[in-house]
């Protein structure tokens, strides 16, 4: 198969089972692995121990944690 066509068509003809197979197989390809896991941590600063986010997420602001609890 040497175009997209070609292969659209023949995912097409493909049993569910199959589609979803063929779907994992390049989804997990299509993301590249993050070399730095973005978890949250503790972090003990002196008698406290605090939850320190990971690079790059935004800032924790009042407005924030508003609309993350809702009404």
């Amino acid at each position: 198969m040497s175009t997209l066509l070609e292969i659209e068509a023949a995912s097409e003809a493909l049993p569910p089972e199959q589609k979803e197979e063929l779907f994992r197989f390049l989804a997990a390809r299509l993301r590249p692995p993050d070399p730095q896991p973005r978890k949250a941590r503790l972090v003990r600063e002196g008698d406290d121990i605090l939850l320190e986010a990971p690079p790059g997420t935004p800032p924790m602001t009042t407005e924030s944690v508003k609309r993350m609890l809702g009404p």
